[in-house]
């Protein structure tokens, strides 16, 4: 057990240390000022769901912390719809974190999207969404429409 302090010391003594070495996107941000994209989300699992919204929030926060512009939009389809349901079954613990984390992104600016092909396949009224989640006609044609503008197309499935 003595051998574990002894090997962190030398390390720290040699610069090695996970302090001193902080990680950067330098190199794929070099000549950027800003970056565009857009996540397209598909998934049946609210967890998952909770988990890719937590990555698309850490990463605008990462991306921003390095003096880079960041436009997002996060394009949901399929039966994914289903999990922004504010009046579906389920457990409520679990639907107040994906609400906050739908809050969290529109704090951030994130544009929030849900396929009206998918919300007319699955009977979901546009007024039935969670605050600040915007219906389109067709997601499909969103991702096609902002890549045209230069929008870099995420899969978060």
């Amino acid at each position: 057990m003595r051998f574990l302090p002894i090997v962190t010391l030398i390390l720290v003594a040699l610069g090695y240390s996970s302090a001193a070495h902080a990680l950067d996107d330098a190199r794929a941000f070099s000549g950027l000022t800003s970056v565009n994209a857009i996540y397209d989300v598909r998934t049946t699992d609210e967890k998952k769901l909770q988990f890719i919204f937590m990555v698309i929030r850490d990463t605008l926060d990462e991306t921003r912390q390095q003096n880079i512009k960041a436009n997002y939009i996060v394009s949901m389809r399929g039966p994914t719809v289903k999990l922004l349901v504010r009046s579906r079954q389920g457990d409520p613990g679990l639907q107040k974190k994906t609400v906050t984390l739908i809050d969290e992104l529109n704090e951030r600016g994130i544009r929030m999207e849900a396929c009206g092909y998918a919300l007319n396949l699955f009977g979901v009224e546009e007024e039935d969404l969670f605050e600040g989640i915007h219906a389109v006609g067709n997601s499909l044609n969103s991702l096609v429409g902002y890549q045209a503008k230069d929008y870099a197309l995420v899969p978060m499935n």
